[in-house]
């Protein structure tokens, strides 16, 4: 029995290509409505892509959730959507997966569109973030339509609002985010420097000189011969494996010893410091040897506006308007505080527990501790040096109208 061949294409788009929609959207920034993905270049940098893998490691470690909040009150939604981003957005990526990629393209390209698959019903069943070679936007009736083009030639045309679209440096044009042209000559200057390092290697370790016949009229074609002979021998095989050339009285060797130019540690640690800063991140949390104050400053940085913006972003191209109104919302938490050290965690659990803000259980992981499970582990810690209001009197040895209670 022959097996049909399924694209992957079809798997998240199906079969039937929509075809574009409408005319091009005439942009008030005077903009193309088409976007071209040159974030390769961005990503072939080392140390560029440090950064970005950096970046998209912590970020995939958020937990998207389906929340509901009413009347001060939050909930965790349980249903298709809360288990699609918690869980599996997609038959091909897990949640980490997911999160990753969609990060990664966005920090590539500043650009990132996830494309939310319904069934016929309109329910839910998967999201999945494109990598799209370019895409164009289109006006049909009132409505805004985005075409994707991919780069083995299929294409696709669905409404903006079946697409999340995450965007950085959001300035110039009216739907897209800015490149990162501007980040070109810091990656072209570093990958410079790289290369006279390795070129300064080379230079070291390989024989460069003259040499001069004695007594002698050769021939070029007999120069070249000896020239070549003596390369052969002492420059790309060194002999004998000694690193000493000999020759005899008829030819004179003099060495050329060249310093190439290299840039010394600072100079290399600015030119670094330049991509370290474009992306927001510093090189201790790159090198994975930040402290919880460093940890805290990536946070509050890079990490929670991106939280923001993704559940911003989710919850109005996930939900209508009434469910909005509802309290329904798409939420990233992460746990900034399983970064800090030891001794600052149980000083935070010591100066909020007046508060009672964390059971037993919640406590024991923010320590990295397994959970007790049951009524134990949920019972609030809680000192006792908080009382209500209105039995602080009595608390404090007075009774009606400020009175001792004697004998209490």
């Amino acid at each position: 029995m022959k097996k049909e061949k399924r694209s992957l294409f079809n798997i998240v788009f199906g079969k039937k290509i929509k075809q574009v929609i409408g005319s091009y959207l005439q942009l008030m920034s005077g903009y193309n409505p088409v976007f071209t993905d040159i974030g390769d270049n961005i990503y072939e940098s080392n140390i560029a892509r440090e950064c970005i893998n950096t970046i998209a490691t912590h970020s995939a470690k958020m937990l998207p959730k389906h929340v509901q909040k009413q009347n001060g009150v939050t909930k965790q939604y349980k249903g298709e959507i809360n288990y699609l981003l918690s869980v599996q957005p997609n038959p091909i990526m897990t949640t980490y997966d997911f999160l990753y990629k969609t990060i990664s393209i966005l920090y590539s390209a500043n650009n990132v569109f996830i494309f939310i698959n319904r069934d016929n019903k309109g329910m839910i069943t998967g999201f999945y973030p494109l990598h799209p070679d370019n895409c164009s936007l289109y006006e049909n009736n009132g409505k805004i339509y985005i075409s994707f083009q991919f780069v083995d030639g299929n294409s696709y045309c669905t409404l903006y609002d079946e697409v999340i679209h995450l965007r950085r440096f959001f300035n110039k044009h009216d739907f897209y985010g800015d490149s990162n042209n501007v980040l070109e000559e810091a990656i072209e200057t570093a990958n410079t420097a790289t290369e006279g390092i390795r070129n300064a290697i080379r230079t070291s370790s390989s024989l460069k000189g003259i040499i001069k016949y004695q007594n002698a009229m050769l021939k070029a074609k007999d120069i070249k011969e000896n020239r070549d002979q003596f390369v052969k021998d002492f420059v790309k095989d060194m002999g004998d494996g000694s690193g000493i050339a000999g020759l005899d009285a008829k030819a004179d060797f003099k060495e050329i010893n060249l310093k190439p130019l290299t840039l010394d540690k600072d100079q290399l640690d600015f030119v670094n410091y330049n991509i370290f800063d474009y992306f927001g991140i510093s090189e201790n949390i790159v090198r994975s040897k930040f402290d919880d104050i460093e940890w805290n400053a990536f946070y509050e940085s890079v990490i929670e506006p991106l939280a923001i913006q993704m559940s911003n972003a989710f919850t109005v191209k996930i939900f209508g308007k009434s469910s909005i109104r509802d309290g329904h919302q798409i939420v990233f938490d992460v746990n900034r505080i399983k970064y800090a050290k030891t001794e600052t965690k149980i000083n935070l659990l010591e100066k909020t527990a007046i508060l009672g803000l964390y059971t037993i259980d919640e406590a024991r992981e923010i320590l990295d501790l397994p959970p007790i499970g049951g009524e134990e582990g949920n019972k609030r810690l809680q000192t006792l040096n908080v009382i209500n209001q209105k039995i602080a009197d009595q608390y404090q040895g007075g009774g009606n109208n400020g009175k001792k209670n004697s004998g209490n």
